[in-house]
């Protein structure tokens, strides 16, 4: 008769922290790639939120965006109750969601997003009015423009992708 080794209390418990670790230990190496992917499609979304927002401003507005640059612009849109999460005008990349959220206001300082002023729900659908800060994302920026579409651009000069003109 063939004797059948059984584990001991002690061995069962190391296979199993062990399985369990072993997870923790792959992730950041099969997961670096997809974490960043979903940080660029988070900021995405903050963006399209912005978009939204800036929808619903404009037709309370004589279909007018926020007359001021910056994070002064995209504060109206905060205080006026259109998009009150402050955690919608950072990017998960960067630390700006900490700082905004102790201060509860828009800052330059610690919005992730440029804003331009000037533009309406007629202006064309080349122009941009909301994209990433340069710092946000390596080589990478997602760009919202004034008819509510988002686009992602990859590369290191992805800003030259912006039509600055009114």
């Amino acid at each position: 008769m063939k004797k059948v080794y059984r584990f001991t209390h002690v061995e069962f418990i190391f296979v199993l922290i062990l399985i369990s670790i072993l997870p923790w230990l792959l992730h950041p190496a099969i997961s670096s790639k997809q974490s960043e992917k979903s940080i660029r499609t988070t900021c995405s979304n903050h963006l399209k939120q912005i978009g939204l927002a800036l929808s619903m401003y404009a037709q309370e507005n004589k279909g007018e965006y926020p007359p001021y640059d910056g994070a002064k612009g995209l504060e109206m849109l905060r205080a006026g109750g259109y998009l009150e999460n402050i955690y919608m005008y950072t990017c998960p990349s960067t630390k700006d969601w900490d700082k905004a959220y102790k201060n509860n206001e828009i800052r330059e300082e610690y919005c992730s997003f440029e804003y331009r002023a000037g533009l309406n729900k007629a202006s064309s659908g080349d122009r941009a009015v909301a994209w990433d800060k340069s710092n946000n994302h390596a080589n990478y920026g997602n760009v919202l423009f004034a008819d509510g579409h988002i686009e992602d651009f990859a590369g290191a000069k992805w800003m030259e992708n912006i039509k600055w003109n009114r």
